[in-house]
């Protein structure tokens, strides 16, 4: 009966949310209209209504929040222009926010993992890293949190971090050495042609090797912790 109860809850609270949007267009005027997110799919009306679309959530590539004013999301729809590229679509609140429940209430509504760039630190922290995370020029400084179920990647460069959740974003962890961590995490974006992102850490200080063991050992879905 709480399961049920518990579905009711978010069937009512994704039909409830609707938003004042803009849609922004790198290229062109940005458009202005309402977004409904819904317990069937996300529809963007817009004024000009030849803009207007309706994503059922399967035919949601990947939804990625930025902040709670902010998020995009990637169709599968051809732009021709583009030779082919998936379209994707970026729209900033002007009313209400994409609150942490309704963020929920739409994973677990769609079919693939999603993003989420936008977190308070967690209470419940087993473990902490100080870290550079590696991008194809430099990089960016922050911590990585790890909890039971979950790592974060917080950071003052807010494009970079993340929330990942063990069971719906995380493919694997991986360490050459005590001062490196790999973690490949699924995540859809134009730059790469996998669906799988690799987030390549140094670490500040080394990497514990009953933490990494225990680590995937919660991956790989086996009962057996010893993180106290």
């Amino acid at each position: 009966m709480r399961l049920i109860a518990l579905a009711f809850f978010w069937a009512s609270l994704l039909a409830a949310q609707t938003f004042d949007v803009i849609h922004k267009k790198p290229y062109w005027p940005d458009g202005h209209g309402q977004m409904h997110i819904g317990d069937d799919a996300i529809e963007f009306e817009a004024r000009e209504k030849e803009n207007s679309r309706r994503w059922p959530y399967l035919d949601i590539q990947h939804f990625d929040r930025i902040s709670e004013r902010e998020f995009v999301i990637l169709s599968y729809e051809d732009q021709r222009w583009k030779l082919g590229r998936d379209r994707e679509f970026r729209f900033v609140l002007t009313s209400g926010e994409l609150s942490d429940a309704v963020l929920r209430a739409v994973s677990g509504r769609l079919s693939r993992p999603l993003t989420n760039r936008k977190f308070s630190p967690p209470p419940d922290v087993v473990y902490e890293l100080p870290v550079k995370h590696l991008h194809t020029l430099g990089g960016c400084e922050g911590r990585l949190l790890f909890t039971r179920g979950a790592i974060y990647y917080e950071t003052p460069h807010a494009p970079d971090a993340r929330e990942w959740q063990l069971a719906r974003d995380v493919q694997s962890v991986f360490s050459v050495d005590r001062y490196q961590l790999q973690i490949r995490v699924f995540e859809a974006n134009r730059r790469e042609a996998s669906h799988v992102r690799v987030f390549q850490f140094q670490l500040k200080r080394p990497l514990d090797p009953a933490f990494y063991r225990d680590l995937k050992l919660d991956l790989y879905g086996i009962e057996q912790r010893v993180i106290p």
